[in-house]
């Protein structure tokens, strides 16, 4: 898998956690959104780190909840965004794994 794919895993992540943080300027900054917003961030912000470890969000409660404290239809694309880089990342741990118990390359 090529890292610089522009449909690839590494940039939808990027694009990812860029509009995670544009989604929670939406959101009121208040003493029970505060943490949240710093939670939410660092989740998606993650996605590429986790990803870089595998190489060498949240929960689905915590990003429910946000879907009532910001724009609405832009939480709604993010959680859907964020739902299929998980089918991705899972299929990628899967396919690794298959490779290993085969004896296969991983590259």
């Amino acid at each position: 898998m090529k890292r610089d794919d522009e449909r690839g895993i590494d940039e939808r992540s990027h694009k990812f956690f860029v509009a995670v943080l544009a989604f929670v300027d939406t959101i009121s900054l208040g003493p029970k959104t505060k943490k949240l917003i710093e939670q939410l961030a660092a989740a998606a912000g993650s996605i590429g780190g986790n990803r870089e470890e595998a190489l060498g969000g949240s929960s689905r409660k915590e990003f429910s909840a946000a879907r009532n404290l910001g724009e609405r239809k832009q939480c709604l694309a993010l959680l859907d965004e964020g739902r299929q880089l998980a089918r991705i990342l899972g299929k990628i741990v899967v396919t690794s794994k298959l490779r290993d118990q085969e004896g296969g390359s991983t590259t």
